[in-house]
C-alpha cells in the first residue's frame, strides 16, 4: 500500500501526541504528519491523503456539515473525532462521506489501525464472523442511535439531516446524493473497488401518495452504505458502493419485482411499467461521475 500524508486539525496537545504515536505505529502507511489549528489553514494546504478532525477546532461550526463541504472540494480520507460513542458516531460520519469516527480521548492504536487500512476501515475487525441480527429490533435500535448522535451534534445536526432529506419520500435530496456520487466515484477510481448504480423509471406520472411506497420498496433491499434519491418525478436512483455487476443486477431484479408487486397505477388508472438500468465503475471509458450517471438515465431497459 502506498504511503499517504496525514493532516490533523486540532488545537489539543493530547490529540497531537496521539496522532504522532499512531503515525509512528503505522509508519508503512504514513509518509508525513502535519498539524493545523484552523479549518482555513487545513483547506489551504490542499490535503489529499489522510485527515483527522477534532470537533473542538471546528466549533462553533457543526462538524458534520463542515465535513460535507470539505469532502466536496478535497480528495481525502477523513476521520472525525467524537466525545460520544465511536460506534454510534460511525454511521453519521459515513453519512456525510467520511471514513469513520474515533472516540476522544484518542487511542493511538485505534487510529493506527485505521491509517494502515487502504480504505480506512478497522483492520482489527477484518475476518470476524458477522453477528446474528435481530431484524425486528433493527429499525428501533438504529433510530435510537441516530437520535442520540443528533442530540450530541453541535450546531443543529437534526436540522442538517432534515435539509438533505426529501420530506415526501424520506430519501436523500438529489444535491446530497450527487455529492455522494462524486465522492464514491473518486474512491472507486482511486482504490479500484466496484461502485454500482441502478435506476428505476416509469414513463407516466405517479400519484404523490404512492411515492413513499416506491421509496420503501427500494430501501428494503439497501444497506446502510447505499444512497437512494428521487431524480425527478419519474426516476429513482440507488448508489451502491462496493457492489459489482452481478450484485447490482440482482439488486435491480429484486427491487423491480417488489415495485411490480405494488400494483401501482398511473394517474389515468393504468398499471405502470417499470424501466431499469444498471452500470458499474471503475471503467476506463468513464471520465466523470456525470458520465456514470448518464449511463443509467439513457435508454433504460423495460422490465
Amino acid at each position: 500500500m502506498p504511503q499517504r500524508s496525514l493532516s490533523v486539525l486540532t488545537t489539543d496537545a493530547e490529540v497531537r501526541s496521539a496522532c504522532e504515536a499512531a503515525a509512528a505505529s503505522a509508519q508503512q502507511a504514513v509518509s508525513t504528519v502535519s498539524f493545523f489549528e484552523t479549518a482555513e489553514a487545513l483547506e489551504a494546504s490542499g490535503p489529499d491523503g489522510l485527515v483527522v478532525v477534532d470537533p473542538r477546532a471546528i466549533a462553533p461550526m457543526a462538524m458534520h456539515e463542515w465535513a460535507l463541504g470539505f469532502l466536496r472540494d478535497h480528495r481525502a480520507l477523513v476521520f472525525l473525532l467524537t466525545h460520544g460513542d465511536a460506534d454510534d458516531a460511525e454511521g453519521l460520519a459515513r453519512f456525510v462521506g467520511a471514513q469513520g469516527a474515533l472516540a476522544l480521548p484518542l487511542d493511538p492504536e485505534a487510529l493506527a489501525d485505521r491509517l494502515s487500512s487502504p480504505f480506512g476501515v478497522r483492520l482489527a475487525s477484518a475476518g470476524r464472523e458477522l453477528p446474528e441480527i435481530d431484524e425486528s429490533a433493527l429499525e428501533e435500535n438504529l433510530g435510537a442511535k441516530l437520535s442520540a448522535i443528533l442530540r450530541e451534534e453541535e450546531g443543529g445536526g437534526e436540522e442538517f439531516v432534515q435539509s438533505i432529506t426529501d420530506p415526501e419520500t424520506g430519501l436523500y435530496v438529489f444535491d446530497y446524493w450527487e455529492h455522494r456520487l462524486e465522492e464514491e466515484f473518486k474512491r472507486s477510481n482511486r482504490f479500484r473497488f466496484p461502485l454500482g448504480l441502478a435506476a428505476f423509471r416509469v414513463e407516466d406520472m405517479l400519484a404523490e401518495e404512492r411515492l413513499l411506497d416506491v421509496a420503501s420498496v427500494i430501501l428494503l433491499d439497501t444497506r446502510d452504505v447505499d444512497v437512494v434519491t428521487r431524480f425527478d418525478h419519474h426516476t429513482f436512483l440507488a448508489l451502491l458502493p462496493h457492489t459489482g455487476p452481478e450484485g447490482v443486477r440482482l439488486f435491480a431484479e429484486r427491487v423491480r419485482q417488489g415495485l411490480a408487486d405494488l400494483g401501482i397505477q398511473d394517474l389515468g388508472g393504468r398499471p405502470v411499467e417499470w424501466l431499469t438500468s444498471t452500470t458499474v465503475s471503475p471503467d476506463a471509458t468513464l471520465r466523470s461521475a456525470r458520465e456514470l450517471l448518464s449511463r443509467v438515465l439513457v435508454d433504460p431497459a423495460r422490465t
